[in-house]
């Protein structure tokens, strides 16, 4: 359906139920306020319910609210992570603003049970949306004794993992480097430790995360699968505390506290030692190699005044890992995030950030005579201006500019020793992204409501480069090159830009329940050039430009959200169509590393998602947890003008992330009082895999047929993870806390890739290797003091 079209539609039901809910609606006034800590910070995340009839609201990142609501008298109930929870009456007789604030959480009192926040919230407009905090993500069972946000959002409707050992996740049909992790604001371009059994997330400085599958919001752009946003929580403000942390294979550190009464800080260290227990995997190749890893967070936040705060959140790590005899890798991630935020005045606040995220790589041949380093890496510097304006009545207008400056260094080898190999380097790869974006968030009336945006964005590809030109009409290759543009130093390539509206509808069918409906359009100008289905560390970012047109995705979703009595359960339902152009495959045995003709090996096409998610969820109670079913479809289409740039005929066929079916399971049963038993059961369809169906001998060589791309499917993936979790002790000053878990329980060997086995004057035969095929026991413990 073309987009005006779905664009129409969506505007024409607005208006019809708005008038329709107009007529028969009674007087209602606007509730608005802030919710503050005790000190005047403003708290993002809080969760608010307010009876009778049980609407809930969630604060902004400015800790805003709004609502409308008939008059009457109204009790506010609030809850936020770590604060006691506020109960407060309020009078409405005409439009209202109040302030809540906040005390932080007295345990030496009777212990209070605050509740999480619910996965579904029928009130906001917000579809496609999961939030999780730190208490939830920390009861999950756990694998080599540490929980892991990447691992746990595979757990969540319409994303699968990329395969067993990896941080990288699919999303809706969409590849890994289509989702924009950020950490503190800042994009990670590479996310995984030891290869993925981490990531670079320390769970003990975690607040929460949210990940947006659709309906995302204009605010952000750069990624059209989806974006996970995870923020660190801020120093303690009130006395120093420190928290040591300690698991088989790994140890940690965090302290953090204020430093003056306007002055807080966080610091935190991780290191990792897996060597030996490495040497208890069944795969030869993990058994004998050997990998660590370090990071660091440094979070500083200084209240200047009332309304003027500045914080930095820094981040640094170092992973090496060793394959048997032959080669290293070796990788860096350093963030820096500085940020001003300021109230202009109640209704007007904004935030400008400066974003910095520098990712190197190292591969380094060890093996006699073809020593070498291979060093590549990525450079982004960022300005983010966001502001926040609450005047309007049933308007919450949201609108900010963006400006980012990419450097990306493809390729540089460096022979030494006895290597007969010769150096090269290509050329650096630059650009620069800009964008501006308006967003509203409109109450039409106490059932309907809508957020609509905006976002323009612009890319350049600059100098100084140089751009090939290939015979017209003929496949492109090194051979079919017919001239050389050059361009100098900043001197402009290529230029790409438009618009990406986006537009959200939520009608209320009772207090409880809602209808949603969303249309979205996204544009990314980076992609990550890789012919595996998981991030690895040899992989290559890569900019648009002549030759590589930015990836476009259009997305309709529709959704039916409930929200059961006192929030005891909450279920969802959505589905989703989904349109990518400009989509990346390669040419068979194309060569992606150190290829100065690039673009030559790879094809475009377009690529076509769709699918059904469900999620059922227990809040409350002695068991709790959720079950996530997800039925998605997810193809490409790559027609060239040529037979070599064409792929199955031209023919749609599976993409990589195709993996039909989707089951995840987890439960939190309350076994006795400080004692918590949790269980994660994960199933997933095989994912595509090109395969041979015949081989055949020609001159002594044995050479495979292969009846199409992604034709056949890898075993089906399952496995079952539980823990047993220590909840808090307090002895004393200090608290302990700790858990013990099983991954992988009953030993599943799940296929981490195909490979053939070649016996001379045989034809090859296929065989699985799993990376992870027994049960992997861990303990952790935790002393906070």
């Amino acid at each position: 359906m073309p987009r005006k079209s779905v664009a129409i539609i969506l505007l024409l039901m607005a208006f019809t139920l708005d008038a329709w809910a107009q007529s028969a609606a009674p007087r209602q006034y606007k509730l608005t306020g802030t919710v503050k800590g005790l000190w005047g910070e403003r708290l993002e995340g809080a969760f608010l319910v307010i009876t009778p009839g049980k609407n809930g609201v969630f604060s902004d990142k400015q800790g805003r609210f709004s609502v409308l609501l008939e008059p009457g008298e109204y009790e506010i109930a609030c809850q936020y992570i770590g604060m006691a929870p506020l109960r407060e009456t309020v009078t409405l007789v005409g439009d209202k603003e109040i302030e809540l604030t906040l005390t932080r959480a007295n345990f030496k009192l009777k212990e209070v049970e605050i509740t999480s926040r619910p996965v579904t919230d029928v009130n906001s407009t917000q579809m496609g949306s999961s939030f999780l905090d730190q208490k939830m993500l920390t009861r999950m069972p756990k694998l080599l004794g540490e929980a892991d946000v990447l691992r746990s959002v595979s757990a969540l409707p319409g994303v699968v993992n990329a395969g067993e050992g990896t941080s990288g996740f699919f999303v809706r049909g969409g590849s890994a480097d289509q989702n924009l992790v950020l950490m503190d604001d800042a994009p990670v371009f590479n996310t995984n430790h030891l290869f993925g059994f981490y990531s670079v997330y320390n769970p003990d400085i975690l607040k929460s995360y949210e990940l947006h599958r659709s309906g995302i919001s204009a605010r952000y752009g750069g990624r059209i699968s989806s974006i996970l946003d995870v923020s660190l929580r801020d120093g303690n403000e009130e006395k120093m505390k420190y928290e040591i942390g300690l698991s088989p294979i790994s140890g940690k550190f965090s302290v953090d506290g204020p430093l003056s009464d306007k002055l807080t800080f966080l610091a935190a260290f991780r290191g990792a030692y897996p060597g030996y227990i490495m040497k208890l995997f069944p795969n030869r190749n993990i058994k004998n190699s050997s990998g660590h890893f370090y990071d660091g967070n440094l979070k500083f936040k200084y209240k200047l005044n009332a309304k003027n705060t500045v914080s930095f959140s820094g981040y640094h790590s170092g992973d090496g890992f060793k394959f048997p005899n032959d080669t290293t890798y070796q990788w860096n991630n350093t963030l820096g995030t500085l940020k001003w935020s300021h109230l202009f005045n109640n209704n007007f606040s904004g935030i400008a950030t400066l974003v910095k995220s520098h990712y190197t790589n190292k591969v380094e041949g060890i093996a006699i005579g073809e020593e070498f380093a291979l060093n590549s890496g990525i450079d982004l510097n960022q300005l983010k201006l966001d502001f926040g304006y609450f005047g309007f009545d049933n308007h919450q207008l949201d609108f900010g500019a963006e400006a980012s400056a990419y450097l990306i260094q493809p390729g540089e080898l460096v022979p030494y020793g006895s290597s007969s190999l010769n150096p090269r380097q290509l050329e650096s790869d630059k650009g620069y992204e800009t964008s501006i974006y308006l967003n509203d968030d409109v109450t039409l009336t106490g059932r309907l409501s809508m957020s609509v945006g905006l976002r323009y964005s612009r890319f350049d590809k600059i100098g100084p480069t140089d751009t090939y030109v290939y015979a017209e009409g003929r496949p492109r290759s090194d051979v079919n090159i017919v001239d050389t543009l050059s361009y100098g130093t900043g001197e402009v390539v290529q230029t790409y830009s438009g618009l990406e509206p986006r537009a959200s509808f939520k009608y209320s069918l009772t207090d409880n329940t809602s209808l949603k409906v969303g249309y979205s359009r996204t544009r990314q100008y980076i992609q990550l050039i890789s012919n595996t289905a998981a991030i690895t560390p040899v992989d290559v970012w890569k900019l648009s430009n002549k030759h590589i047109e930015p990836q476009i995705a259009d997305q309709v979703a529709l959704g039916y959200f409930y929200t059961g009595s006192e929030s005891w359960y909450d279920f969802s339902w959505e589905i989703y169509y989904k349109k990518l152009y400009n989509q990346v495959d390669y040419k068979d045995g194309a060569t992606l590393l150190l290829n100065p003709t690039l673009e030559s090996d790879l094809l475009f096409g377009e690529g076509e998602a769709y699918g059904s998610e469900w999620m059922l969820k227990k809040n409350q109670g002695r068991l709790t947890g959720w079950v996530s079913l997800t039925y998605s479809r997810s193809f490409r289409t790559i027609a060239g003008k040529t037979e070599a740039e064409t792929i199955n005929g031209g023919k749609a066929y599976p993409s990589n992330y195709d993996k039909p079916i989707n089951l995840n399971i987890f439960t939190d049963y309350h076994l006795w009082p400080k004692w918590k038993l949790t269980a994660n059961f994960t199933y997933t369809t095989g994912r595509p895999v090109t395969a041979a169906d015949s081989w055949y001998w020609y001159q002594g060589q044995i050479f495979a047929n292969y009846s199409g791309r992604n034709q056949e499917r890898m075993p089906d993936y399952h496995r079952l993870d539980v823990a047993l979790n220590r909840e808090i002790i307090k002895k004393g000053r200090a608290e302990y806390s700790g858990s013990f878990s099983i991954y992988n329980l009953y030993g599943r060997k799940n296929a981490y890739s195909m490979l053939y086995q070649h016996y001379y004057g045989e034809a090859p035969t296929a065989y699985k290797l799993a990376v992870i095929g027994t049960p992997i026991p861990s303990i952790n413990l935790n002393v906070k003091f």
